[in-house]
């Protein structure tokens, strides 16, 4: 009898995991698919912002950085919204997320990114899941913050 758990145990287990590796794998070329089509950082308007208004490592506006987003990251003049949309749930799960950038006083879309992130699918364990979304938004050497430069 326990010859045959043993037998069992180690055949079972590994069509799970390689099933899960396999999930992942589907989930990750799903993500790179997405990502060639629509995602990325996408800058519709530039506003030229005075010097004031950057830190001295080229951050934007670090005046408001201690304010959530919602209530004025960006300060007076500008807002960000982020939507979350869960396209495959459970674990692994797909998600596409998109940050925009809006100029308050006319609502004027000025840039957004947009990304499609695979998370989980990995063994369970006390490490962190895995993940895995669209290149250019890990690599940015764009940013979405690139809607705003300074005068010269």
């Amino acid at each position: 009898m326990k010859r045959i758990a043993i037998v069992m145990a180690l055949t079972i287990f590994p069509a799970f995991i390689a099933y899960g590796e396999f999930r992942k794998w589907q989930l990750d070329r799903e993500v790179d698919r997405l990502c060639a089509i629509d995602g990325g950082i996408h800058i519709y308007e530039q506003v030229r912002l005075p010097k004031e208004s950057f830190g001295p490592d080229g951050e934007v506006f670090p005046q408001y950085r201690h304010l959530i987003p919602e209530s004025g990251e960006l300060g007076p003049d500008f807002f960000s919204q982020v939507d979350r949309v869960e396209l495959v749930r459970g674990n692994p799960e797909l998600v596409r997320s998109v940050v925009h950038i809006y100029r308050r006083d006319d609502k004027k879309l000025l840039g957004e990114q947009i990304n499609y992130i695979r998370g989980g699918g990995d063994i369970p364990g006390p490490w962190s899941s895995s993940t895995h979304q669209c290149s250019e938004i890990m690599n940015a050497s764009k940013r979405l913050r690139d809607v705003f430069v300074k005068e010269s």
